[in-house]
């Protein structure tokens, strides 16, 4: 479940008992134990080996896993060698206990941060879900485990399938596969998009999941493959004019005809299944100067509830997770180390997203205390110098973590403001009635 703070009660102390609940000592070495990471606890133990790992990875590049020890030995007041600390990290049991970890950080440490405004027409949905995902390259000598689809240049890679939740600006599922796998087997349950709204590129475009989303009481904005070929009912010119003679031709016949128009909305029919079933919706192709090929956008939302340009800026919302996809990989961490162990890849990669989701947590945080509009690119970039104190006060020294709570809240607050807030009003992420929560306290 995701936790979420009440607009009138969230204070600094609020933020340190959640953080402190979430990173408990007792709950972290009880969860090592029950994935069989250790049964006895020694030095490098769960809860020094998660704090030492978000401290490190939140850091600019780390490049070795040496890098990661003596990090770790500092932090913790310790002196483990290399050798048994690379033994550590070589079970199999350590990305198991990552995987738990992150997928604590995120259920655990989410809030509100931006709700539609009462008149734009998307304020009547629940949650919207952008789902992408983004590969990387491994060492080759990993090849059989994570095959990459570029044999040649990167033999070995994976890929992290996302579903990030608009709202909240947080993670609600994140799957490791190999880069060679389907993307389209990792979109969310159609069921679970009930009263929500999913933004999808072409790579998950399924016209079959799509109808079941509509089915299920969703709405969806995809982007479509140039290859479709649905039925077309009715073609709608820019300004609302029918264009009569597009009326039940394939939309293959058409394609030379869509270069006339800068942009045509039309209701089509796909055949969906074994059994053919008809599936309508909409959809809208815009021609720009700079594009190749036209834009095909792909939506059951309601002609008379949303106009063409509200569905192609829904669509540019999309963007907030390739944003999120560039912190994790710039400012987290989240890229190759030069090692063949599988456990440690897989294991990096999820310390690797609690350290970032971590960074997200305090941007909300502070933004929600502070009354100010944050860049998570800015604290992502930054946070790591206020960071190691607060980590520091949860091993050595808890009843400071109230101080450091409040002084990485003010240096966030006076270091990583949004730049430019009202361009986005204008043009940004709040041209279609995105507001702050924090204004509506």
């Amino acid at each position: 479940m995701i936790w979420r703070y009440r607009v009138e009660r969230i204070e600094a102390s609020t933020v340190a008992k959640q953080f402190k609940r979430t990173f408990c000592e007792a709950r972290l070495n009880e969860l090592g134990k029950a994935v069989r990471f250790c049964l006895r606890e020694r030095t490098v133990t769960p809860f020094r080996l998660v704090m030492g790992l978000i401290n490190v990875l939140s850091t600019p590049k780390v490049e070795t896993i040496a890098d990661v020890q003596r990090a770790f030995n500092a932090l913790c007041e310790v002196d483990v060698q290399y050798k048994p600390f690379h033994n550590q990290l070589s079970k199999p049991q350590f990305p198991i206990l990552m995987r738990e970890v992150c997928c604590r950080v995120l259920d655990e440490l989410a809030c509100d941060v931006l709700q539609f405004g009462p008149d734009s027409p998307f304020a009547q949905f629940k949650h919207i879900t952008i789902q992408d995902g983004t590969s990387f390259a491994i060492k080759s000598s990993l090849k059989g485990v994570w095959p990459g689809r570029f044999t040649a240049t990167n033999p070995a890679a994976v890929e992290l399938h996302v579903s990030l939740d608009l709202l909240t600006e947080t993670v609600n599922f994140a799957t490791l596969t190999p880069d060679t796998e389907a993307e389209a087997q990792h979109l969310p349950a159609a069921q679970d998009m009930a009263a929500g709204l999913l933004l999808a590129d072409r790579g998950y475009f399924k016209k079959e999941y799509l109808k079941d989303v509509d089915r299920s009481g969703g709405s969806f904005i995809f982007r479509g493959k140039a290859n479709m070929n649905p039925t077309v009912r009715h073609a709608y010119r820019k300004d609302g004019s029918e264009i009569k003679t597009w009326r039940d031709k394939q939309l293959k016949e058409l394609k030379r005809s869509l270069r006339r128009y800068e942009c045509v909305d039309m209701d089509v029919e796909y055949r969906c299944g074994q059994q053919q079933e008809e599936f309508g919706c909409r959809l809208i192709v815009s021609t720009r100067p700079n594009d190749a090929t036209p834009r095909y956008l792909v939506t059951n939302l309601a002609r008379e509830q949303f106009s063409v340009s509200q569905i192609s800026d829904g669509y540019r919302l999309r963007w907030q997770i390739e944003l999120l996809f560039k912190e994790w990989k710039s400012y987290s961490n989240v890229h190759a180390f030069d090692t063949g162990k599988e456990s440690i890849v897989e294991g990096f990669i999820w310390a690797s997203l609690c350290a970032a989701t971590l960074k997200r947590y305090w941007a909300h945080v502070t933004q929600r205390l502070r009354h100010v509009v944050i860049s998570t690119r800015k604290v992502a970039m930054c946070v790591h110098h206020v960071l190691y104190d607060i980590l520091r006060a949860m091993i050595h020294q808890p009843p400071r973590l109230n101080e450091a709570t409040t002084r990485a809240i003010d240096y966030l607050a006076r270091n990583a403001r949004r730049a430019h807030p009202k361009r986005d009003e204008r043009s940004g992420r709040q041209k279609l009635g995105l507001v702050h929560v924090y204004e509506l306290a």
